[in-house]
């Protein structure tokens, strides 16, 4: 027997996830999450990267607390710096091994160090121009509102006249 047709989501989201969207950010912040970004992306396989990135975007990523250390499933040894890793970077390097899903990727797959691409959203870090949109769009729709429950009040009234 086959199985029934899923459904979509129940309730269609209108406007699409943008990370910090309400937030002016200092450059040290973006310049800090950016080398925690590559830093993260560094020496795993393609899919690890892109699980990463995905983290980051949606902002899902928790970086291991500063102090902590996680052990390493080969030698055992506290080594393992960075969230979202099962191997030290050592044993990744010796067994050659992806340290994020403990599985040897293939030769191409493997990103030394590299700038990883990212999905940057260039507007999200702007100058804070799309907030000043959004402001007053929402001064916009409020004035709307006021003068239906003006009008609602006093059926004589004419719209835009206060």
């Amino acid at each position: 027997m086959s199985e029934p047709v899923k459904k979509g989501q129940k309730y269609q989201n209108r406007e699409t996830f943008k990370a910090h969207r309400n937030m002016k950010r200092a450059v040290r912040d973006v310049d800090k999450e950016s080398a925690l970004k590559n830093q993260a992306c560094a020496g795993v396989c393609r899919r690890c990267a892109q699980k990463v990135v995905w983290k980051f975007h949606y902002e899902k990523y928790k970086a291991q607390r500063p102090g902590k250390t996680g052990n390493c499933t080969n030698c055992q040894l506290k080594r393992v710096h960075l969230a979202y890793r099962m191997l030290c970077d050592p044993c990744a390097r010796s067994t050659k091994m992806c340290p994020g899903c403990n599985h040897p990727p293939g030769a191409q797959d493997i990103k030394e160090g590299d700038e990883v691409e990212v999905m940057e959203e260039e507007d999200v870090y702007s100058s804070g121009d799309d907030l000043v949109d959004d402001e007053q769009s929402a001064n916009a729709a409020r004035t709307r509102r006021a003068e239906k429950m003006a009008l609602k009040m006093d059926p004589g009234a004419e719209l835009g006249t206060s």
